[in-house]
């Protein structure tokens, strides 16, 4: 990986990364260890992509194995013995693992979501992305997301100089991220995606494939922006407003691929922006518009380029509506990570309440009640191992163990991090010396499958900021789940792949936080 990370003795260094995939592309199993222990990464990474590999593959062992580099070809037999290991190559892996890395050394990277590398794609020019910014720019300054109360409240717009005639859109953003504006071809085209999108759950992320096309402006912020993007800005000095105003374009085409816009597409979303930001600044109380009894309509000149074109805009007559009472209390259970087992053995119960007396301990000395939990989440996960590690080995070793594994995982070393210590704090505390406490860290990490970014093991706090728990495979493409949309995100919830869905979340805090004022 790109990124370094604090080791175990609290210095960088840049984690391992062994990824297990079928000969189709699907990723069936993946892990992160130290660079000087690949097999704290390939161990865990085989076992898993033979035991519990990643959803819609099935378990068992391979017949055949092809591994891409001759260290692998030493490493990998001893593991898998009886299966016959070659070395070849192999393209998949490589894909997968430069999208991987390439995602995470751009911090976050949207390059893949909103299929740019260039602004200047097709025959679009810098003078027709230029207009396209500042129609963009004055859009996001207006914050239509504020004033349209939902994304069901739809708008229909007609332009026939562009060719736009009974376009559907809505405005996103209303739960304080993901702004922007989405565009359907028509109303009955917006309601065939919703329909689809609700039987996602039911029938699989297949019944997308016939989705309607549809388009989109997105704001992004400066950190999610591909270098590229910015650069391109930069030389070109496009306008941005103040804030996350980094406008994007995506095409989306009916097999969900994205296609480089055009110059025509471009000033057909300018048109739109422009349309919108002309609407909101006649319309005092835009809410209203979809109150009363009668829809109006108003028409604008708006500027495109170096011409003006008619537009016409206004609301739908209907809404889509809040969801149902008991939907919306089967969606909030995805809304958070799931409650963690704290369930011990009976036989084992009072060797656990010694080490979690002992642990609490340093816990409060030195961590919080965040990484309180998690410590008790893991002995308890040990407890539970048949047979349990716990009933060999002194009770110190196995605390400073637990805790120092705990701990790696998530950056507990670094001196950026709050709270923060050195391992050698927690060889002290318990009494025990350096090399007992890392060799029964690594056991902990070992029959927990701990390691860096391990979404089960990260504390709460930290999980927006792990890039592998959002990374799931769609359509054999390595992708953030937090840039795809609702329906996807509650199927990788569905399926484990992803501890909670992060769009509810979101709504869930935004929501209470209404509340409280």
């Amino acid at each position: 990986m790109p990124a370094t990370v604090p080791g175990d003795d609290g210095q960088p260094v840049r984690p391992l990364v062994a990824m297990v995939l079928e000969s189709s592309g699907r990723v069936r199993g993946s892990a992160i260890g130290h660079p000087d222990r690949p097999l704290e990464a390939l161990e865990p990474a085989i076992e898993m992509a033979i035991e519990e590999p990643q959803a819609p593959c099935l378990p068992g062992r391979p017949r055949r194995v092809v591994v891409g580099s001759s260290r692998l070809l030493k490493l990998v037999p001893p593991l898998l013995p009886g299966v016959m290991v070659t070395r070849g190559d192999t393209p998949h892996l490589d894909y997968v693992t430069s999208s991987l890395r390439n995602h995470i050394a751009a911090d976050g990277d949207q390059l893949g979501q909103q299929g740019l590398s260039t602004y200047l794609s097709a025959d679009v020019t810098p003078e027709a992305v230029a207009s396209f910014f500042k129609a963009a720019s004055a859009l996001y300054e207006r914050r239509p997301w504020q004033q349209v109360p939902s994304d069901g409240h739809m708008f229909t717009l007609s332009c026939p100089a562009l060719r736009i005639k009974g376009w559907a859109g809505c405005v996103i953003g209303q739960n304080g991220e993901n702004y922007g504006v989405i565009l359907f071809q028509s109303v009955a085209d917006y309601d065939r995606y919703v329909e689809l999108a609700e039987r996602v759950e039911a029938e699989g992320l297949e019944v997308m494939d016939g989705a309607p096309p549809h388009r989109a402006i997105n704001f992004e912020s400066k950190r999610d922006m591909p270098p590229a993007l910015l650069e391109e800005i930069r030389r070109y000095r496009w306008p941005v407003a103040k804030g996350d105003a980094y406008p994007t374009v995506m095409l989306v085409e009916p097999d969900l691929g994205l296609a480089p816009p055009t110059r025509a597409d471009l000033a057909q979303l300018e048109a739109v922006a422009g349309a919108l930001t002309l609407w909101l600044d006649s319309e005092p109380d835009l809410a209203r518009c979809w109150a009363g009894p009668s829809v109006g309509r108003r028409r604008f000149r708006v500027p495109v380029g170096a011409m003006e074109v008619p537009v016409t805009i206004g609301a739908t007559t209907e809404t889509i509506q809040s969801p149902e009472p008991q939907l919306a209390a089967d969606l909030a259970r995805f809304a958070e990570p799931a409650p963690r087992s704290l369930k011990v053995p009976a036989a084992l119960q009072a060797k656990v309440t010694n080490l979690l007396t002992s642990i609490d301990g340093f816990c409060a000395s030195h961590l919080n009640d965040e990484y309180r939990l998690l410590i008790h989440t893991a002995v308890a996960a040990l407890a539970r191992k048949r047979p349990s590690p716990l009933l060999g080995g002194r009770e110190p070793s196995w605390c400073a163990g637990v805790v120092h594994a705990i701990g790696s995982a998530n950056f507990l070393f670094d001196k950026s991090q709050t709270p923060h210590c050195k391992p050698t704090q927690i060889y002290e505390h318990f009494g025990v010396s350096a090399g007992t406490g890392q060799a029964h860290s690594k056991k902990v990490r070992d029959l927990l499958r701990i390691a860096f970014f391990s979404p089960d093991w990260t504390l709460p706090s930290q999980l927006d900021d792990s890039p592998m728990a959002w990374m799931v495979e769609v359509d054999g493409f390595i992708r953030d789940v937090r840039s795809l949309p609702l329906e996807i995100q509650l199927e990788a919830c569905a399926r484990g792949l992803i501890p909670y869905v992060p769009a509810l979340r979101d709504q869930a805090r935004s929501n209470a936080s209404s509340l409280e004022k």
